[in-house]
């Protein structure tokens, strides 16, 4: 025991000195390293439930931290807490400090940012304010706005007392721009002052609701959908398969007795179709009955046409292939040697091809002695737009061969 107490102090010097050894070794190995946290969330804590916080100078805090290099990929804004204590304060303005929990051993707190945060505290309190709602755009010329119908008439808020004390309606907004019917649709709700201002901190319950805009033709106004007047049938051979009119309605303004006598559309002035082929383009006057006039627009439309081939198809079968190229000294065998071919194109040249203007060939110029798969090639007498083919069987065979040698006669 004497031996103990008079090599006590050796004992702890020797402990001193090989945890301090030990904890170089450890900082060489897995050395400290600084990096940052940003967009930390700010919590407040202790809040008396019929309390509200606003007006905070800080949503967020930015942390400098210092942690051992093996942790440095892996820390998480969940591994430290955020937040101010607000136990026991009443009403008022205050200035606190932002105090850091660490859920994560091996985290250093270097620096927050900022340090304190500025905030209001008031009594939370709700009421009932009447909703307005607010029209966005014009409807369609000759048409008029009623008035705009929310699901709800008022709708209750909730907030500081203050902000609760000043909140005079809740505001929706909906777009009506050409409208030529009524708009239903969901609005976003937001509270604001008398003077029009958004009171942020003021939650409205609901956050959303349905409104109808009642949209109404104007008396001595009317909307006609715009019918083109053909004349004529498309030449033999090709029809039409594309019309379209801008704009496809028009609104009259005139008498109301007068209106009510047109009848369910408005002709264009008669577009002859004999003579059209391709598209065609036209600006078109419209026929107005007397006593009414256009609105807001020119008396023609823009007319536009598409008359194009109609499309037929023939069948022209067991027709030779012919070869192409081959060497001198050479012989082809084909299997098979005729195919069929489908010919799909407009009715006019289809109806009148022939069999001798239609020819089918293989190329085999730069084959060798041998047997090939190859794809025939069809060639017409002219050249026809729209027009395609078939070949049935899609392909054959080709066997290149020497010719044989003419046996001598004696």
């Amino acid at each position: 025991m004497k031996w103990a107490r008079e090599n006590m102090g050796l004992a702890l010097l020797a402990f001193g000195l090989a945890f301090a050894l030990w904890a170089a070794a450890v900082w060489e190995e897995n050395p400290p390293v600084e990096r940052s946290l940003t967009d930390v969330p700010l919590a407040f804590q202790g809040l008396a439930p019929d309390h509200v916080v606003f007006e905070r100078s800080a949503e967020r805090v930015r942390l400098r931290l210092r942690v051992p290099r093996a942790m440095e990929g892996t820390i998480v804004p969940q591994d430290v807490e955020a937040f101010v204590n607000v136990s026991g304060l009443g009403e008022g303005a205050y200035e606190r400090p932002v105090q850091i929990r660490v859920h994560r051993r091996g985290i250093q707190i270097l620096e927050v940012d900022p340090p304190a945060v500025r905030f209001r505290l008031e009594r939370l309190e709700g009421r009932e304010i009447p909703v307005s709602i607010q029209i966005l755009g014009q409807p369609a010329v000759g048409y008029q706005v009623g008035v705009p119908l929310p699901a709800l008439p008022q709708v209750r808020v909730t907030g500081p007392r203050s902000r609760i004390a000043v909140a005079a309606m809740a505001v929706g907004r909906i777009r009506i721009e050409g409208a030529r019917q009524s708009v239903e649709a969901e609005v976003a709700l937001e509270a604001v002052d008398s003077e029009g201002r958004v009171l942020t901190e003021v939650q409205v319950e609901p956050a959303r609701i349905t409104v109808t805009v009642p949209i109404e033709q104007r008396l001595g106004f009317r909307e006609l959908p715009v019918r083109v007047n053909l004349r004529g049938r498309p030449a033999r051979g090709y029809q039409l398969t594309e019309i379209s009119v801008d704009p496809p309605t028009v609104t009259l303004t005139g008498d109301p007795r007068r209106l009510e006598e047109v009848g369910s559309y408005l002709s264009t002035e008669p577009i002859d179709l004999s003579e059209a082929r391709g598209e065609l383009i036209a600006e078109v006057p419209l026929v107005l009955p007397p006593g009414v006039a256009l609105v807001g627009a020119p008396n023609q439309v823009e007319v536009r046409l598409r008359v194009e081939p109609i499309l037929s198809t023939q069948v022209f079968q067991q027709v030779p292939v012919v070869v192409e190229g081959l060497r001198p000294g050479m012989i082809a065998r084909l299997s098979p040697e005729t195919v069929d071919v489908i010919v799909r194109g407009p009715l006019l040249y289809v109806e009148s091809l022939q069999p001798d203007q239609l020819r089918v060939w293989v190329e085999v110029r730069d084959l060798e002695r041998g047997t090939y798969t190859l794809t025939p090639t069809v060639t017409l007498s002219a050249t026809v737009t729209n027009l395609s083919w078939t070949l049935i069987p899609p392909s054959l065979q080709v066997t290149l061969m020497p010719a044989p040698t003419p046996t001598r006669t004696r």
